[in-house]
């Protein structure tokens, strides 16, 4: 084919924008928009773009458009395996209609004049291909077992690799034009049947994955307001004990002071103020979500040996769900205390002290009218885990170093890509670092009450 005029030319080129447009869209919707060096993909886009466009006697560089865009995708979120999958689709169904389309026009012969129009009818599958990988992909989550992808990604390169072999099949066979091409255009209409069936299969698969992620976090959500529901109780019963005890405490402290015990004093002391440090354990900001997150995973710190010195400064409500709070700092206290277990492995230094120092905790130590010093601040250590918590008109900022053995940041696993998601949900950021033997992590999300 050769363009019969310069219009011809313009409006090729134009719609090869269109179609580099569309998956530029397309892809933003599946993988993200992209935040950094905007301008300098877009004009690399109009670039391969026009590029294709310079061999003037070729209408087939149209097809090409989609696969040359596949070089921008560095610019999109890093989501490896979610691309993998998504362009091995399109590419598979792309060249399943083009091949379907290139039999029909076999089986109905254009004459020259009407180049310009199969031109047309070749970007217009384009945009119907475009499209319903947009409505089939946009839910679609990737972050799947590593069999479970590699079998599911196993198809549609079966697909693309049959495509291309049949090709060189019937080529090579003895049948006429026509019965080769009524016969490749059943096969690759099932091969394309089978690429979007998986679409659609893994689509519905998806939804039903979250459901029961879902369904697992708020059991998750259901444990921790128990735990935390249940220390309460028994910080609440251990005080009652002791204000019923206070009387006798009292006597008996005086009575030692009389006879000049000191030894048989300091020892009851001791016994008595180590009754009231169990009491400490329990935080309690008013915030539920985060009272009951930290109870349980400081609980858990503590039988561990391990130091965690929390300051929070947090209101009652702040419009952060339930769920998204336990998302967002269980994940994170769950990698700190592995991270922080496997440190002791490698060094064998631990403290087992648990510090907690915010102007909203409700730590009870008040005994009759003396109320206790909070004890010093510990030096940090290497087996020390910092957290804190603060909210600052609308936003929430969030700190926690941990030790760990990497030396650098490592892929997300599917806890951290959990809390990344659930911080673009507040249109927030998140940063992850590795500095002297500690993991570093600082999100900051904009929330409204």
């Amino acid at each position: 084919m050769i363009y019969v005029n310069d219009w011809d030319f313009i409006l090729n080129a134009f719609l090869c924008l269109i179609d580099m447009l569309l998956v530029w869209e397309l892809r933003e919707q599946v993988y993200g928009h992209i935040r950094r060096r905007r301008l300098l993909c877009a004009f690399l886009a109009v670039a391969l773009t026009l590029i294709l466009m310079i061999p003037p006697y070729a209408y087939e560089n149209s097809i090409y458009v989609i696969p040359a865009s596949c070089l921008l995708l560095p610019f999109y979120p890093k989501n490896l395996k979610k691309k993998v999958f998504f362009e091995t689709c399109l590419i598979s169904i792309l060249f399943s209609c083009l091949m379907i389309l290139n039999d029909l026009t076999n089986l109905f012969p254009l004459s020259a004049r009407w180049g310009m129009i199969y031109i047309m009818m070749i970007h217009a599958v384009v945009w119907l291909v475009l499209f319903f990988c947009l409505r089939l992909c946009r839910n679609i989550d990737t972050d799947l077992p590593l069999s479970l992808w590699l079998f599911f990604l196993f198809i549609p390169s079966c697909t693309f690799a049959s495509s291309v072999s049949l090709i060189f099949l019937l080529n090579g066979s003895m049948i006429t034009r026509s019965a080769g091409a009524l016969c490749h255009l059943v096969i690759q209409a099932t091969l394309l049947l089978i690429d979007l069936a998986l679409l659609e299969f893994l689509r519905r698969f998806t939804g039903y994955y979250q459901k029961e992620k879902e369904r697992q976090l708020l059991g998750q959500q259901l444990r921790y307001q128990e735990t935390h529901y249940k220390q309460l109780i028994e910080s609440h019963e251990q005080i009652r004990k002791l204000r019923h005890d206070m009387k006798n405490h009292l006597n008996t402290i005086a009575l030692l002071c009389q006879k000049g015990s000191s030894d048989s004093l300091l020892d009851y002391l001791h016994t008595t103020l180590g009754a009231l440090e169990q009491t400490e354990q329990v935080i309690s900001t008013g915030n539920p979500a985060f009272d009951a997150v930290l109870n349980m995973k400081l609980k858990e710190m503590k039988e561990k040996g391990i130091l965690c010195s929390p300051t929070l400064s947090i209101p009652k409500d702040m419009g952060l769900p339930f769920s998204d709070a336990v998302t967002i700092l269980g994940n994170l206290l769950d990698n700190a205390l592995h991270a922080s277990v496997s440190r002791r492995l490698q060094t064998g230094a631990f403290r087992q002290t648990i510090n907690t120092q915010h102007p909203q905790t409700k730590a009870l130590r008040q005994t009759g009218n003396t109320q206790e010093k909070e004890p010093p601040m510990q030096p940090e250590n290497e087996s020390s885990v910092d957290l804190s918590v603060i909210w600052q008109q609308g936003t929430l900022f969030l700190h926690m170093s941990n030790p760990c053995t990497a030396d650098t940041v490592a892929e997300y696993g599917i806890g951290m890509k959990n809390v990344e998601e659930a911080v673009r949900k507040y249109s927030g950021t998140m940063k992850t670092e590795v500095e002297k033997g500690r993991y570093i992590t600082d999100i900051v999300l904009f929330l409204q009450m």
